[in-house]
């Protein structure tokens, strides 16, 4: 049943049960307490009164005429609601003393040198019961205590009556404190309908209480904040692809028409259509082979962080000697100062090498120049070449971003090669930074984590 019930009346629910509960709990406690209290007054008032009557008596020849003689002390001592008897050995009284009604108790539920607390009818005695000086004589002090009774049942009844009160201000403090709980978290829900209808652009206010439910908004908030710079970048990603893919696709389109048309019987028509196609279809395949890499590395998540690259040089004299092989008209220098180990794969630190020294070569003008700085952990490729405007620089490494698009599609690339090493460096904990100046050239530096 609590199940089905909403947060607010379960928090009313629980927060009165409690504030009840612990009431009740606290007026029982107080309750047994006030008695234990008054019950141990009592039997100390009669103890010393005990103590009286045995030191009256003391270091005397105990007869009942001598009893009967010191009677006077007996009923200076005596109080309301109380009465005090010597009795002999046969049990009867030599002396019963008392303001009102004397009170009785039968004799064989009674043991000496103990207190008593008996329910006769209405009244509850507390009884003591003590030898005479070791004689055959007894001495009973017998107190009612009804007058604590009373005491009791009105202090139960002032219990009673402010526990309905604590009921009520239980409910009130509970209404009061469900609405500022449930407030914000109905804030929550009614942001998440809008945007369900609207879009990811609506927010939660967000109060200014520094509590648990305003870190909740926060972080409500700055979820959305990063869903929709995704979605976003996902709906820019789609639609940059989409344009990318067009153009190979109108070629192919426009190359095969005129094949289809008249170009089967033209030899130099037929092989210039042919490696027009080919081109576009292998622009194609790098630009899906990026896409993948891409959508390969969003998903990849590194387990090793410690793994370390010892000697990171072969793998950079490799991809240098790669490149002056096939670009054998670019000069490039190779510089190395304390060079230390890397957190890194074999693999990945020639796939990211790659991609900025192509990058190099891609952009460079007359200067045909390449050099590449390994230092401690940082690692270092720089170009002569056009340069990247200072306002460019923060979004190179988007997907498909590139400096004055048309003029930069004729390099060849799409735009997603800096994104790809972007997000390795991500993935190891790395920093990728540029520095650039237009006509001048560029320097583009992976900073490793550092190695324990």
């Amino acid at each position: 049943m609590m199940k089905s019930l909403k947060l607010k009346t379960k928090i009313i629910l629980w927060t009165t049960t409690l504030m009840i509960s612990l009431f009740v709990s606290y007026n029982i406690l107080q309750y047994f307490v006030v008695n234990s209290w008054m019950i141990h007054y009592e039997e100390q008032s009669i103890a010393q009164k005990m103590v009286a009557i045995q030191n009256l008596y003391a270091d005397k020849k105990l007869s009942s005429q001598f009893i009967k003689e010191n009677e006077s002390f007996i009923h200076s001592i005596n109080e309301k609601s109380e009465t005090i008897r010597i009795l002999d050995k046969d049990g009867k009284n030599i002396i019963a003393v008392s303001e009102e009604e004397l009170l009785h108790v039968p004799s064989n539920v009674i043991q000496n040198g103990r207190f008593e607390l008996i329910k006769i009818g209405d009244d509850r005695l507390l009884v003591y019961r003590e030898r005479l000086n070791g004689s055959n004589f007894v001495v009973e002090i017998i107190r009612n205590m009804e007058i604590f009774d009373n005491l009791l049942g009105q202090f139960g009844l002032v219990m009673f009556l402010s526990g309905i009160g604590a009921v009520f201000i239980s409910l009130v403090g509970a209404l009061f404190i469900s609405k500022q709980i449930v407030r914000p978290i109905r804030d929550i829900s009614k942001t998440l309908t809008k945007i369900k209808k609207v879009g990811l652009e609506e927010r939660v206010q967000v109060q200014p209480a520094q509590d648990e439910i305003a870190k909740l908004a926060n972080h409500f908030n700055e979820l959305m904040d990063q869903l929709e710079t995704s979605f976003n970048q996902q709906k820019q990603f789609v639609e940059d692809a989409s344009h990318e893919l067009r153009t190979p696709i109108s070629v192919l389109n426009g190359n095969l028409m005129m094949l289809n048309r008249w170009g089967k019987d033209d030899p130099e028509v037929l092989n210039k259509s042919l490696n027009s196609s080919l081109k576009e279809v292998n622009r194609m395949e790098k630009l899906v082979k990026d896409l993948l890499e891409l959508s390969r590395l969003d998903s990849e998540k590194i387990k090793n962080l410690s793994l370390i690259l010892e000697n990171p040089q072969n793998i950079i004299e490799k991809v240098i000697n790669d490149f002056q092989i096939t670009h054998p008209d670019f000069s490039f220098s190779f510089q190395m100062t304390k060079g230390e180990a890397l957190t890194i794969t074999e693999g990945h630190l020639e796939q990211v090498l790659t991609i900025l020294i192509d990058n190099a070569i891609k952009y460079s003008n007359d200067e045909k120049k390449v050099n590449i700085y390994y230092y401690q952990h940082e690692l270092t490729v720089q170009d002569f070449g056009i340069g990247i405007p200072v306002e460019d620089i923060p979004f190179v490494t988007n997907r498909f971003y590139r400096v004055e698009k048309s003029r930069n599609r004729k390099k060849g690339g799409y735009g997603i090669g800096l994104s790809i090493a972007q997000k390795l460096m991500d993935n190891y904990h790395g920093k990728l930074s540029i520095k650039s100046q237009l006509g001048e050239g560029t320097s583009v530096t992976l900073t490793f984590l550092k190695s324990n």
